[in-house]
Protein backbone atom coordinates (compact mmCIF):
# COMPACT_ATOMS: atom_id res chain seq x y z
CA UNK A 1 0.00 0.00 0.00
CA UNK A 2 1.08 3.65 -0.79
CA UNK A 3 1.70 5.80 1.60
CA UNK A 4 0.21 9.28 1.72
CA UNK A 5 2.56 11.29 -0.01
CA UNK A 6 3.13 8.59 -2.93
CA UNK A 7 -0.85 8.81 -3.22
CA UNK A 8 -0.92 12.67 -3.18
CA UNK A 9 1.92 12.86 -5.84
CA UNK A 10 -0.25 10.40 -8.38
CA UNK A 11 -2.88 12.41 -7.38
CA UNK A 12 -1.20 15.78 -8.37
CA UNK A 13 -0.60 13.73 -11.54
CA UNK A 14 -3.95 13.13 -12.31
CA UNK A 15 -5.41 16.75 -11.44
CA UNK A 16 -2.35 17.83 -13.94
CA UNK A 17 -3.77 16.31 -16.49
CA UNK A 18 -7.35 17.14 -15.88
CA UNK A 19 -6.46 20.95 -15.67
CA UNK A 20 -4.07 20.91 -19.43
CA UNK A 21 -7.38 18.50 -20.79
CA UNK A 22 -9.47 21.97 -19.73
CA UNK A 23 -7.44 24.35 -21.33
CA UNK A 24 -5.82 25.43 -17.88
CA UNK A 25 -1.94 25.33 -18.17
CA UNK A 26 0.30 23.56 -16.20
CA UNK A 27 -0.17 22.71 -12.50
CA UNK A 28 0.06 24.66 -9.59
CA UNK A 29 -1.40 23.97 -6.14
CA UNK A 30 -3.74 27.05 -7.03
CA UNK A 31 -5.12 25.56 -9.64
CA UNK A 32 -5.84 21.94 -7.85
CA UNK A 33 -7.84 24.06 -5.21
CA UNK A 34 -9.87 25.13 -7.80
CA UNK A 35 -10.39 22.04 -9.84
CA UNK A 36 -11.60 20.34 -6.41
CA UNK A 37 -13.27 23.33 -5.05
CA UNK A 38 -11.14 23.36 -1.83
CA UNK A 39 -9.17 26.04 0.11
CA UNK A 40 -5.50 26.58 -0.70
CA UNK A 41 -4.56 25.48 2.84
CA UNK A 42 -6.02 21.92 2.63
CA UNK A 43 -3.76 21.04 -0.48
CA UNK A 44 -0.40 22.71 1.42
CA UNK A 45 -1.64 20.07 4.23
CA UNK A 46 -1.98 17.38 2.10
CA UNK A 47 1.61 18.33 0.69
CA UNK A 48 2.57 17.89 4.17
CA UNK A 49 1.55 14.58 4.38
CA UNK A 50 -1.70 15.42 6.36
CA UNK A 51 -4.71 12.55 5.21
CA UNK A 52 -7.63 14.51 3.90
CA UNK A 53 -11.06 14.41 5.86
CA UNK A 54 -13.36 11.59 4.28
CA UNK A 55 -15.32 14.40 3.03
CA UNK A 56 -12.54 15.79 0.96
CA UNK A 57 -11.42 12.38 -0.01
CA UNK A 58 -15.36 11.95 -1.77
CA UNK A 59 -14.60 15.11 -3.66
CA UNK A 60 -10.68 13.84 -4.60
CA UNK A 61 -13.04 10.81 -5.89
CA UNK A 62 -15.83 12.46 -7.60
CA UNK A 63 -13.90 15.87 -9.20
CA UNK A 64 -10.77 13.13 -10.55
CA UNK A 65 -13.26 10.24 -11.36
CA UNK A 66 -10.54 8.23 -9.13
CA UNK A 67 -11.43 4.68 -7.13
CA UNK A 68 -12.08 5.23 -3.50
CA UNK A 69 -10.69 1.39 -2.95
CA UNK A 70 -7.56 2.78 -4.30
CA UNK A 71 -7.35 6.27 -2.44
CA UNK A 72 -8.71 4.69 1.19
CA UNK A 73 -6.85 1.45 0.96
CA UNK A 74 -4.70 1.09 -2.03
CA UNK A 75 -6.40 -1.60 -3.44
CA UNK A 76 -7.85 -2.11 -7.19
CA UNK A 77 -6.75 0.23 -9.92
CA UNK A 78 -6.78 3.96 -9.49
CA UNK A 79 -10.08 4.60 -11.50
CA UNK A 80 -13.20 3.57 -11.62
CA UNK A 81 -13.65 0.81 -13.24
CA UNK A 82 -9.97 -0.14 -13.35
CA UNK A 83 -8.65 -3.81 -12.69
CA UNK A 84 -5.29 -4.51 -11.44
CA UNK A 85 -3.65 -8.06 -10.73
CA UNK A 86 -1.08 -6.73 -7.95
CA UNK A 87 -1.08 -8.11 -4.45
CA UNK A 88 -3.03 -6.64 -1.62
CA UNK A 89 -1.10 -6.50 1.08
CA UNK A 90 -2.25 -7.77 4.25
CA UNK A 91 -1.42 -5.04 6.65
CA UNK A 92 -4.24 -4.51 9.12
CA UNK A 93 -6.70 -1.96 8.76
CA UNK A 94 -7.26 -0.05 11.79
CA UNK A 95 -8.99 2.66 10.69
CA UNK A 96 -12.96 2.31 11.07
CA UNK A 97 -14.17 4.24 8.10
CA UNK A 98 -11.51 2.05 5.86
CA UNK A 99 -12.70 -1.25 7.50
CA UNK A 100 -15.90 -0.66 6.91
CA UNK A 101 -15.37 0.58 3.36
CA UNK A 102 -13.10 -3.09 3.05
CA UNK A 103 -15.93 -5.21 4.17
CA UNK A 104 -18.61 -3.81 1.90
CA UNK A 105 -16.27 -3.83 -0.78
CA UNK A 106 -15.54 -7.30 -0.30
CA UNK A 107 -19.10 -8.46 -0.04
CA UNK A 108 -20.12 -6.28 -2.94
CA UNK A 109 -16.95 -8.05 -5.33
CA UNK A 110 -17.98 -11.63 -3.73
CA UNK A 111 -21.69 -11.00 -5.14
CA UNK A 112 -20.55 -9.81 -8.18
CA UNK A 113 -21.43 -6.11 -8.31
CA UNK A 114 -20.03 -3.77 -10.77
CA UNK A 115 -17.63 -1.22 -10.02
CA UNK A 116 -19.85 1.37 -10.45
CA UNK A 117 -21.91 -0.32 -7.62
CA UNK A 118 -19.06 -0.48 -5.19
CA UNK A 119 -17.85 2.96 -5.78
CA UNK A 120 -21.15 4.09 -5.15
CA UNK A 121 -21.47 1.91 -1.65
CA UNK A 122 -17.63 3.18 -0.65
CA UNK A 123 -19.43 6.65 -1.20
CA UNK A 124 -22.38 6.27 0.69
CA UNK A 125 -19.80 5.00 3.47
CA UNK A 126 -17.73 8.15 3.00
CA UNK A 127 -20.94 10.26 3.41
CA UNK A 128 -22.35 8.65 6.09
CA UNK A 129 -19.65 8.87 8.63
CA UNK A 130 -20.92 11.73 10.93
CA UNK A 131 -24.33 9.66 11.19
CA UNK A 132 -24.65 8.14 14.57
CA UNK A 133 -26.12 4.95 12.83
CA UNK A 134 -25.77 4.39 9.62
CA UNK A 135 -28.41 2.50 7.77
CA UNK A 136 -26.15 -0.32 7.48
CA UNK A 137 -25.27 -0.53 11.23
CA UNK A 138 -29.18 -0.69 11.96
CA UNK A 139 -29.63 -3.08 9.62
CA UNK A 140 -27.17 -5.04 11.35
CA UNK A 141 -28.32 -4.21 14.85
CA UNK A 142 -31.30 -5.79 14.12
CA UNK A 143 -30.81 -8.97 12.16
CA UNK A 144 -28.48 -9.50 15.01
CA UNK A 145 -31.63 -9.06 17.53
CA UNK A 146 -33.35 -11.22 15.11
CA UNK A 147 -31.03 -13.81 15.41
CA UNK A 148 -30.60 -13.51 19.11
CA UNK A 149 -34.50 -13.88 19.08
CA UNK A 150 -34.22 -16.86 17.14
CA UNK A 151 -31.85 -18.77 19.01
CA UNK A 152 -34.16 -18.66 22.25
CA UNK A 153 -36.82 -19.52 19.92
CA UNK A 154 -34.78 -22.50 19.28
CA UNK A 155 -33.40 -23.45 22.29
CA UNK A 156 -37.26 -23.51 23.78
CA UNK A 157 -38.36 -26.16 21.28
Amino acid sequence: MLDWLEQFEIIKEVASKKIQENGGGRFSLAKFDNLLGISGGKSRKWAKGQRPSAEDLGRICRKLDLSAAWLLLGEGGLFLGEETDTQKEDAPITDPIAQRMKVATDILKGSGASPEVIQQAVMKILDSQNETHTQAETNTLEASAFADKCDWSMKRT
